[in-house]
């Protein structure tokens, strides 16, 4: 999504000489290229969707399901990897999670079954919990603290970059096939960032931590105390439900619903209408910069949100509701839509100055969950009414939904911003705390 602030590290205080910020520049890029990774595998069934629905003889709903199956293991996997980087580090966690997309990707590329296909997914999503967690995780034992909201910055923006592939994606696709895509490009690449990772990235710099004023504890019993603290906290249930629900627009119109949408409304190609939605991706990606810095000046949090979620809701309808609207303006509008979106990742920043610095982690990845979770109801959802307006035509032996069907179906994206607006008077405002919290 598909992003942060981990707690700051406890490891003292290292060399700050170039040569040293550049190895853990170059640790960090191994799982800043897991992360653009699994954001392409994550958004491919968008641009494969005739294809997935002929070979698999199934309808929008269906379709729908599969590739929200990729959020099911990513969602509930959320806070066990969350635990488990805590406790165990991230290097062990990267080395088995690609390893795991490839092997999701490999049956998902083979698979003549639907619900194969569907497995092969979960294992995607089951690999991918590993890549923006261990990311930050390695930011936090790599960098100095006022490096952090760089490298959670970058770490974003490797993500968005992933998820810009749309259009390339497409154009293999059609000049290959889909199943020849994901084995001879996906899964080889997949095989390249495993290597880096085993053989580059350690948990630790090689002259190790310095002596820390107080060790982290990291006892299980610990670690699940600090989760049901967070757990039972209700700002913290109230910002995941409003980063969720602004997440829509991505979840469900950019990595999935969109291209079709943009296909069938243009009459276009399906690279045309993924250069389309990869707009949305440069647009998130120069704006979660900009709107961190604009919270920073304003000192508040609270504020940019209202603002964004407002901000998405018109833009969202005008982008699906207003007629006529020529291609190239749709191009602005989708990079204005995706900067607008980067309101939605001060939740994180929100959720670690509500936590005390050892329960950041376990925060951040309860928070994602949320955040995650209502994919796994409006990717399918959509299809569902799409199936319920649906005229029974079919074209080349596939459902053809028109554009009124698409509208009444994406009617869940801006209803959701709007509810996220709503939910602004129960969330506090976070920035910046006077009083400095106790360790958990």
């Amino acid at each position: 999504m598909a992003h942060t602030g981990i707690h700051k590290t406890d490891l003292g205080k290292r060399s700050k000489g170039p040569h040293s910020e550049l190895k853990a520049w170059f640790v960090w890029s191994f799982a800043g290229l897991f992360y653009a990774y699994q954001f392409a595998l994550r958004n491919s069934p968008g641009v494969m969707k005739d294809e997935l629905m002929r070979d698999f003889s199934v309808e929008a709903c269906a379709f729908g399901a599969l590739s929200a199956f990729y959020l099911v293991s990513y969602s509930v996997l959320q806070i066990p990897v969350g635990l488990g980087m805590d406790k165990f580090g991230p290097t062990r966690l990267l080395r088995l999670a690609v390893p795991l997309c490839i092997i999701g990707t490999v049956i998902f590329a083979v698979s003549e079954s639907f619900y194969l296909a569907c497995f092969g997914r979960l294992l995607i999503g089951a690999g991918s919990t590993c890549a923006f967690l261990g990311s930050l995780k390695l930011a936090t034992l790599w960098f100095h603290p006022e490096k952090l909201a760089l490298v959670v910055g970058f770490t974003l923006l490797a993500g968005k970059l992933g998820a810009s592939l749309q259009a390339p994606l497409a154009l293999l696709i059609n000049a290959m096939g889909w199943r020849e895509t994901m084995l001879y490009v996906m899964a080889p690449i997949g095989l390249a960032i495993t290597i880096g990772i085993w053989v580059f990235v350690k948990d630790t710099p090689p002259e190790g931590p310095l002596l820390t004023t107080e060790a982290p504890d990291t006892r299980l019993k610990t670690l699940f105390k600090r989760l049901k603290n967070i757990v039972i906290d209700y700002r913290i249930w109230t910002l995941g439900f409003y980063g969720a629900l602004m997440y829509v627009p991505m979840i469900a119109f950019v990595d999935l619903w969109g291209i079709p949408f943009l296909m069938e409304l243009y009459d276009v190609d399906k690279a045309t209408a993924g250069s389309v939605t990869t707009m949305f991706y440069f647009g998130a990606g120069i704006g979660s910069p900009v709107v961190a810095l604009i919270s920073d000046y304003f000192r508040a949090r609270k504020m940019p949100m209202a603002i964004g979620a407002a901000l998405a809701a018109l833009c969202n309808i005008i982008i699906i509701y207003v007629p006529d609207i020529p291609l190239s303006i749709m191009y602005m509008l989708l990079f204005l839509a995706g900067f607008i979106f980067s309101a939605q990742p001060l939740i994180f920043a929100s959720v670690c100055q509500l936590t005390p610095h050892g329960s950041n982690g376990t925060a951040v990845s309860f928070t994602n969950m949320i955040v995650m979770m209502l994919g796994l109801v409006v990717q399918p959802l959509i299809g569902w009414f799409l199936d319920w307006v649906w005229g029974g035509m079919m074209q080349n032996g596939i459902p053809f939904y028109t554009v009124s069907d698409y509208r009444f179906a994406l009617l869940s994206i801006p209803l959701s911003l709007i509810f996220a607006l709503l939910l602004l008077p129960l969330i506090p405002e976070t920035f910046p705390q006077l009083k400095k919290k106790e360790e958990a």
